[in-house]
């Protein structure tokens, strides 16, 4: 055998198996600090868990990324596949964060001093999906443009175009499935902190409330007020007689 090939029996090196090397699984847990440096022992699941949100939302936005490529293309239902796991993925996010509900309120405080003047706002992938989410509603208006249909009317007419319905229900579950993170996040901070607090970046908790009003996608919103409004006119229409334009027969 050549001194260059490489004999499946020798995937081990440094003692590591082949998903340790795969994984980087050494790199990985090198990740979080070592006991003797933690300020207390909980600070080990604050990592983690900040850690496991910053990977989904890298995830998250692969899959938002290819929405907006799908859309552009025409691939609606494949748009619809991705819409869905990162959907999907925030429900991972959201059940990671019940970790630190453990985390008693006083060593809470114990562990924000080792944050500083760092905060959730400051999340990289956090940013990244509030970044995303101006194009992505561009690639999907552009879709409603191409197939000649209003916001209002899909969902008039979901039959009319069921795949690109399908996607803006998608989207509408992404928005309210990261504005349900958003909220759950702040009564976290004020089980931790409480109602006056100012948070760990120097927001006052009331300002934090005031972004619970953030939505990422407001026309799919709006257009439901918009629908409601055209049903209710219709309703009221058909309770008028002669309001058809027919009159009486």
């Amino acid at each position: 055998m050549s001194s260059t090939t490489q004999s499946p029996h020798t995937s081990r090196q440094r003692g590591q198996t082949m998903y340790e090397r795969y994984l980087r699984t050494d790199d990985l847990l090198a990740l979080q600090k070592p006991s003797e440096e933690r300020l207390h022992p909980d600070e080990l699941t604050f990592q983690i868990v900040h850690q496991t949100f910053e990977l989904w939302w890298k995830m998250t936005l692969e899959q938002l990324r290819l929405a907006m490529a799908e859309l552009g293309g025409g691939g609606y239902g494949d748009a619809v596949r991705a819409l869905r796991r990162a959907v999907s993925a925030q429900g991972v996010v959201a059940q990671a964060m019940r970790q630190l509900e453990f985390v008693a309120p006083t060593d809470f405080l114990v562990i924000r001093t080792g944050l500083g003047d760092g905060s959730g706002a400051d999340s990289p992938g956090f940013r990244a999906i509030l970044r995303a989410a101006p194009d992505l509603w561009d690639a999907f208006e552009g879709a409603l443009a191409r197939e000649k249909t209003t916001l209002v009317d899909l969902y008039a007419s979901p039959q009319a175009h069921p795949a690109l319905y399908d996607c803006a229900e998608q989207l509408t579950d992404f928005d309210e499935t990261f504005h349900l993170f958003r909220a759950a996040h702040l009564k976290l901070a004020q089980r931790n902190l409480g109602l006056q607090a100012t948070g760990t970046g120097g927001t006052p908790m009331e300002m934090l409330v005031r972004t619970l009003g953030d939505l990422l996608f407001p026309a799919l919103w709006e257009a439901r007020d918009q629908l409601l409004a055209q049903v209710q006119q219709q309703q009221g229409n058909a309770g008028v007689p002669g309001a058809s334009g027919h009159g009486n027969s």
